[in-house]
Parts: structure tokens; sequence; C-alpha cells
């Protein structure tokens, strides 16, 4: 360090430093005025002791007119000039462009706050980047308030159903409790409508790409992680670590990774599918991973790619280029929208993959006739892929799809062991079971099918749920074994949840399509004796779902959002499905397993991992409050008739002159249902051949009118 020494107060500077000297100290200045000052007085004025100006020769000297001399031995000293900074100075040096880093974004955060902005990335020097998103990892996820309009058309006409049943009842004026707890139901819908509007005007999500920054500025793990992580999947074998087909090579991959880590410049899209791949890598590797500290940090290092990824789909341009990188990025964009509740974001996505499939000809066998076989492959696996992707996410949204079957000459991609994964519900009748969700639009829901007549309306319901009894009972085989099918297994807890939640989702989608069979009461609130079994199934189901995440599974905290997604859509249509039964049969058969169904949810939705649970906890206590509430007063009102004698329950009989119906099923005991007496598993429909259909009027009831409203304001 530089010594230095106080200057005489009556000295002053005869021009200012510049600027770097002025960082580095004052001693820069100092050192210029050494060669003319001296740092001590004359020998005459020290003799004499007075006031010295130091100068050779000094003032007092050049007036009496004496010789001025300095002590002998003194010599000036040299001005010091500084050829290397010490690692001390270099670390200040580092440590203050990094904070001036920060003070850039805080500035810029500001600034977008005051616009109107919401933001939630910041720029990070390197040294905090890591501590700051493990901190973040580790904190209670944001889950999303909103419910997408098309679910929650079902709970505006379940409510409203409700409200004309109650008000044309004369003991609802007296009853109090009852006019309160329908209030209470109404203000909670309207708030959950504010909240689904202001969510799906929102961006899909928050993040902000800051000022003057390009993607592939975004925080990526250290090569030195990416790289181990890789090994990993590289020495893993199917069953410890699945690496999904429709990714490319493992090969293909790596090479992405160092366009990303290296100087040169690299795509969007290929920047999108480096952040999925490696948060997705990460959190596999978090999953198997036994040391708490490593598994850790993989879930930071899974965070880091979760936020570059998510600033990069909340900024990506309209304009993409038409080629196979875009397709499967855009691919991959989908999935993890879905994953984390964003439906709207993931149509966007998924349809624009379809168009450029299309476009490039992966659905035509002429298209691809020139094509080296293996380039011909690896399209074909691509085009299967967004072709079962873009199917459920057209029937979520209740919106025709992009594909026509009869346009698809390529022959249809059959899973081997290896690429077949119970986990990515890649099962052997992948396709087929989404050809059967784009038909349920086009033959059930769609305006042109919705103007049908009965006839062939019920017709072609009866047609699609037979085959999809099939497929689920089909289903439960590769359930039961799935080591035959598949190389890739899984802990038990996971597999478990895997397996329930699927079947939860199978039975929701089997009771909407019963719920389009037009129903033979007056009333078209009530459903159909198969679309109450398939309901009640499913509720159960997702009730054993529940029950293995109150276990406290240590899955990974990336996977929470995808938990509490798949917990919304197994659940709503079916709770909202016996509503509709209970308001208009007036019979509280099915009030205890909806009863189980809130507890079970209101007991998960305390831990913030699954805090997104009370999107519609908040509207099933609501609806559950009101209709128990009816169904106790009529009870009282009417003690001479009990309680469901006009009702027949499709699980105990069947009415004589119902030749439709579903057997029994009991899950008793058994995660799946129980056999039947023809030997085989799950559920078991007696031939679909009813002379009612060859009965029936052409024309459209009044009844019919009421469900097709309903249908239309739903889809």
């Amino acid at each position: 360090m530089m010594s230095c020494s106080r200057e005489d107060p009556n000295s002053r500077p005869t021009s200012q430093a510049p600027a770097e000297e002025e960082a580095l100290g004052w001693e820069v200045s100092r050192d210029r005025e050494v060669a003319t000052i001296e740092k001590i007085a004359c020998d005459r004025c020290r003799q004499r002791k007075t006031k010295c100006d130091r100068a050779k020769p000094c003032k007092q000297c050049v007036k009496t007119g004496v010789q001025c001399s300095y002590k002998s031995g003194h010599k000036a000293k040299e001005k010091r000039q500084r050829v290397l900074i010490s690692s001390v100075y270099e670390r200040r040096l580092e440590h203050i462009s990094n904070k001036i880093d920060e003070l850039g974004a805080i500035i810029g955060r500001l600034s977008d706050e005051h616009q109107g902005i919401p933001t939630r990335v910041r720029v990070q020097s390197p040294s905090s980047l890591q501590a700051s998103s493990f901190v973040a990892q580790h904190q209670p996820l944001t889950q999303v308030e909103g419910i997408e309009s098309n679910l929650f058309a079902h709970v505006t006409f379940a409510t409203e159903a409700l409200q004309t049943v109650l008000r044309s009842d004369p003991y609802f004026n007296e009853a109090a409790e009852l006019t309160s707890a329908l209030e209470t139901l109404c203000t909670r819908v309207s708030i959950q409508k504010q909240q689904n509007e202001a969510m799906e005007a929102s961006r899909p999500f928050p993040n902000v790409l800051p000022h003057g920054r390009t993607f592939k500025d975004l925080p990526i793990p250290s090569l030195g992680r990416i790289m181990a992580c890789l090994r990993i999947a590289q020495e893993s074998s199917p069953s410890q670590l699945y690496w999904p087909f429709e990714f490319g090579s493992l090969g293909d991959f790596t090479q992405y990774v160092i366009k990303a880590c290296s100087p040169g410049p690299i795509t969007d899209m290929e920047l999108i599918i480096v952040h999925y791949v490696l948060y997705w890598l990460f959190t596999q590797c978090s999953i198997g991973a036994e040391d708490e500290a490593m598994k850790q940090d993989y879930e930071t290092q899974a965070g880091i790619c979760q936020g570059s990824l998510e600033t990069i789909l909340s900024n990506i341009p309209f304009h993409i280029d038409t080629n196979v990188d875009s397709i499967r990025a855009l691919y991959m964009a989908t999935t993890h929208c879905l994953h984390h509740g964003k439906p709207l974001a993931a149509w966007t996505f998924i349809s624009r993959a379809s168009l450029m499939c299309q476009a490039l000809g992966f659905h035509s066998s002429h298209s691809l006739a020139t094509e080296r076989p293996d380039v011909v492959q690896h399209k074909m696996r691509l085009f299967w892929v967004v072709y079962v992707l873009e199917k459920a996410v057209a029937l979520r949204l209740g919106r025709p799809s992009t594909i026509r079957d009869q346009d698809i000459t390529v022959a249809r991609l059959a899973l081997d062991r290896k690429m077949a994964s119970l986990a990515y519900n890649w099962l052997p009748d992948w396709i087929d079971v989404a050809a059967l969700y784009g038909r349920l639009y086009d033959d059930l829901y769609c305006p042109k099918a919705l103007a049908q007549p009965y006839s062939i309306r019920a017709a072609r319901t009866v047609a699609l749920a037979s085959e999809f009894e099939r497929m689920i009972t089909a289903r439960s085989e590769y359930y039961n074994q799935p080591n035959q099918w598949s190389s890739h297994m899984m802990n038990p807890s996971m597999s478990g949840f895997i397996v329930h939640a699927n079947r939860a989702i199978e039975y929701s989608t089997l009771a909407s399509i019963y719920r389009g069979f037009p129903s033979e009461r007056s009333s078209s609130l009530s459903p159909c004796p198969q679309c109450i079994t398939a309901a009640r199934i499913s509720l159960k189901e997702t009730t054993a779902c529940i029950a293995i995440l109150l276990d406290r599974p240590t899955w990974p905290l990336s996977l929470d959002l995808w938990v509490n997604e798949v917990l919304l859509l197994a659940s709503f249509m079916p709770f909202l499905i016996l509503i509709c039964n209970i308001i208009e049969a007036k019979d509280g058969l099915d009030l205890d397993p909806l009863r189980q169904l809130i507890d079970s949810l209101r007991l998960l939705a305390q831990y913030p991992r699954y805090s997104g649970c009370n999107r519609q906890l908040r509207i099933f206590e609501a609806l559950y409050n009101v209709v128990s509430m009816y169904i106790e007063a009529k009870a009282r009102t009417r003690p001479e008739e009990p309680i469901g004698a006009h009702f027949t329950h499709p699980d105990t009989e069947t009415d004589p002159n119902d030749t439709i119906w579903l057997d029994p099923i009991s899950l008793t005991g058994s995660s799946f249902p129980a056999q039947l007496s023809d030997g085989h598993p799950g559920t078991n429909i007696l031939p679909l051949q009813s002379p009612m259909l060859n009965d029936l009027n052409t024309e459209i009831d009044p009844s019919t009118f009421q469900l097709e409203s309903w249908i239309q304001q739903t889809y």
C-alpha cells in the first residue's frame, strides 16, 4: 500500500486531476507535486523557525538574498507509476462493476413498474446468481388464481341452474341460511370470473427481458454442471432416466448446448430447446439424487433454466422460421405451458407447430418419399407427438383441431419398449386416443353437430362413449403391468399418482361425453346414469391422488404446478356433474363423496406447494354448502317422502325401462374397478342397442334446446 502524508493546507492544485486518477485516490495528484516541492522546510527557515513554502529556492531566502539549501542527503521523491494492479484491487473493481449492473437492473425494473409493466426478472451478477436462485426456488410457488373460461362456464351454468331451482321453491324465502349461502356462492363466482378475465388478458409468464439484453444473455447453469447431467443421462439405463424420443438424440442436444455456451450466433428456437431440456434434465436428476445437498443443487439449476425459458416464451417474436427446430421448440413450449396452467398459451404454440408440420409435409408419405430413412423416421416421430398433443389441447379448450385426419397418409408410429413411458403418457394406444379426442368435438360439440336431430346426436354419443370405454378397459392392463410394454420404471408413489390421475381424467372425459347425451327427463340438468357413474369413479380416483400427496412424497418442487393442474382437471367436471344431479333429483346420496373431496382438498391446500387447489376449493365449498342446505331443508319439509325414493341409483339397481347403463363398479380395496362377471377388469357396457333409439322423434325437444345452449356456452 502506498504511504500518504498530509498536504500543506495552503497549497492548492493548479488543475483538476482526471476522473480515473480520482477513483484511485488523492495520491496521484500528490505524486505530481513531489518533483518541485520538498517534504521539509529549508535549512535557514528551520533554523530561524520561519514559515517556508518548501520551494527551491523558497520565498524567504529569495527575499533576503541568501542561498537556500536543504538537508544534505535528502533526495526528491521519484514519481511512482502503477504498472500492475493487485488482486485486492481486481476484486474491488469487479465488485464495483457488479454493483453498477445491479443498480442498472433496479432502475430498469422501477421504470417498467412505473409504466405498469409487470416484471419478475432481475439481472444478477455471476457471483450472486447461484445463491439468489436457490432462495427463489425454495420459496412457495406462486400459483395461478384464474381458471380457464371453458371450464368455468360449467360453474356459471350450475350456479344459474341452482338459482332457478331455489327461487322457484316456496321454502327458499323463509330460509335465511340458504339465502346467505347462495349469495356467498354468487359473490365467489363473480370474483373468480374477474380473476379469470385478468389471467386470460395477461401474458402467459410475467418475465420481462431487460432493456438492451438478448435471449443469449439470460442465465444458464455452468458448463460443468450441464456436462455432469448429460453424462448421467448417457450412462443411465431407460429404467433409471427416461430420455424422451421427441427430444431427438442426446448427441444432437449436446450440439445445441455447445452453441448456447460458446460465442457465436444461436436462434431463439434453439435457446428454447436448450433451456427446456436442461430444466427437464436437472429435474430428473433431482428425482434420482439421494444426497439432499445434491438434490437441492439440481433443483436450483432447474430453477435457473425455468426462469430463462419463461422469459423467452414471454418475449418471443411473432415471426418464426418454419423448420424442424421451430417445431420441436414449440412442442416443448406447449408442454411447459400445460404443466404450469397456461392452456391458452399452449394452444398458441401447438397450433403453430401443427401448421408447420403440415407445411413441411411431415404428414404426407408422398412428401417424405425422397428423404433418407433416418430422416423420415425423425420427422414422423415429431409429427405424431405434435398430433397427439394438439388433439388433447384442442379438446380441452373446445376448439376444432388444425389437423384433418383424412389428410394424413404416413403410417402411425408404433412405440417400442424404449419409447413408451407411463410418466409421459406414451402408451401403446396413444394415437388412437388422440384421434378419438378429435372426433369428440367434430361429432358432438361443434355447431354443426349440435344442430343435428336428437337421434343422430344420441347415436354418436353412444358410439363414441362405447369406443372410449373399450380404451379405458384396455388401459387397465397397461396400468397393472407397465413393465410388459415400457422399460421406464418409476418410484411407486409417483407411478401410483400418475395411474390414479390418468384414470381420473379418463373417467372425467367419459362423463363429459355422456353429458352430451340428451336426457329422457324434462330437465337438461339431469345427467344420464352412465354420466353419473363415470363422474363418481373420477372423484374416487382424484381422492386417491390426494391421499398419495398427503403422504408428502419427496418430489421436486418443479413438479408442484403440474400436480395442481392435474387435480384441477381431474375433479372439476365430475364435481359439477354430481352437483347438477343432486339439484335435479333432490337426492343427497352423492353429498358424502363431494364432502370427502372437499375435505381432502382443504388438507392439501394447507401446504404452500399445493396452494393452487384453492382455485377449485373456493367454488366447490360454496356450491356444496348451498346444495347440502337445500337437501336438508327438503328433508325437513317432506319427511313422508324419503330422499331418493324417486331416483334410481345406477350402482344398485336400474330402471326396467332403461336398457343403456353401466355395470356396478367397485373400487373397494383396489386401485382399479373390480373384475366383472365376464372376467375382464374395468367397466363393462352392455350392448348399446336400444329400441328407444329407433323410435326417437327427429325433432329436438325443449330440453335438448337447453342442453345445446349449455354446450354452446361451454365450448
